[in-house]
Order: C-alpha cells, then sequence, then structure tokens
C-alpha cells in the first residue's frame, strides 16, 4: 500500500511539474508573440514562415519543460533562439547552388519599419512625419536597424544583443554608438528620440 500511494504521489507530482511547465510556455507565448512576430518580419519573411518560425522556437521549449523554469530573461531567451531559427530557414531558401559553394553566412538582412512608425502617423496625422520616418530608416544598415531595435525597442543589454546578433560586447557599443552618430550627423537624431519618446508613452 505504501509502494502504491508513493507512486501515486510521484505521478501526481509529475503531473502538476507538466501542469507548471505547460502554463509557463502559454504565458511566455502570450507575452512575448508579438515582440517576436515584429522582430521576424523586420527580416523579411513574410507573415506565415515568420508564424512558423516562432512556433517551431515554442515547440522546442514545449520539449525542454524543465528548462523553461529556469530560464532567467526569457525575452532574451527566445529573440535568440528564434533568430537562430530564422538563419536556418534563410539558409534552407537560398539558392542550392549557394549552399554547395559555401558561400551562405549567419547574416540576414533586416528590412523592419520600426513598429512605431504607424502609431506616430496616427497621433500626428501628418504625411511628412510618415516620410521622414522612412528617410531615417534609409540611411541605416540592416544591422543598425536591427540593433537599434533591440536596443529601444525590446530594450535589450548590450550583452544580450552581442549573443543574439553574435558580435562581442565591444563590437556592438561601437555598431550602435556608429548608428546614433550617422541619424546626428543627417540632422535625424532628434526626431528618432521623438519617434522613441511617443512609443514609449
Amino acid at each position: 500500500m505504501y509502494h502504491l500511494q508513493t507512486l501515486y504521489n510521484a505521478a501526481k507530482e509529475k503531473n502538476l511539474e507538466e501542469e507548471r511547465a505547460k502554463h509557463t510556455v502559454d504565458s511566455l507565448y502570450k507575452d512575448y508573440v508579438d515582440d517576436l512576430f515584429s522582430y521576424a518580419l523586420g527580416f523579411g519573411f513574410d507573415k506565415q514562415t515568420a508564424m512558423d518560425a516562432i512556433h517551431d522556437v515554442f515547440c522546442r521549449v514545449c520539449i525542454r519543460e524543465r528548462e523553461v523554469q529556469e530560464i532567467q530573461n526569457p525575452k532574451f531567451y527566445l529573440l535568440r533562439a528564434l533568430r537562430n531559427q530564422l538563419i536556418d530557414t534563410y539558409k534552407l531558401k537560398r539558392n542550392y547552388s549557394e549552399v554547395l559553394t559555401g558561400e551562405i553566412t549567419d547574416e540576414l538582412p533586416y528590412k523592419i519599419k520600426i513598429t512605431v512608425e504607424d502609431e506616430i502617423i496616427a497621433a500626428e496625422e501628418q504625411a511628412e512625419v510618415s516620410q521622414k520616418v522612412d528617410e531615417i530608416l534609409s540611411i541605416l544598415t540592416e544591422r543598425q536597424r536591427e540593433i537599434i531595435y533591440l536596443r529601444y525597442m525590446q530594450e535589450c543589454s548590450y550583452e544580450e544583443i552581442a549573443e543574439i546578433m553574435q558580435i562581442s560586447v565591444p563590437a556592438c557599443r561601437k555598431l550602435l554608438y556608429r548608428t546614433l552618430l550617422k541619424l546626428k550627423h543627417n540632422n535625424t537624431l532628434v526626431l528618432f528620440y521623438l519617434l522613441l519618446s511617443i512609443n514609449v508613452g
């Protein structure tokens, strides 16, 4: 009888752990799916491919139930996992001859239009604002756009950005510095900070 009770308690505890893990995964999905979706679209993937990649990430999270409970920074964890998934997807979609020649790199084209653009246009209702935002984005490289998104839209630390983008922390700081310097030299830095303040507010 004692043995059966022990087995019952063990099974009950396992079910509770699985339920907690499921609840955690559900919460993570609800909390971060929009951010992940915007990040994926920034690489030029269509909506279906973006969602497929996100679902692949969460499928792996479900498989690693025990790890879910130990995630210290879920947003960073998910952004990094999604970027790696998108790199794999990007490689698969590249021309087969490029695969054979080994010319594929882990660099993804980042073409995001910062998501706050629509919010600014709605708030200001001015066509010139839309044009100005497009001008800001057009002077930035793909990696500069990505680091802007991660640093200011997702509020990632330099260390987190470095790991997500697979560069060193000093390189990360240098990239952001050069990005802001470029905006300043093009007299768009003030508008950029205004854009951020409207987004945060």
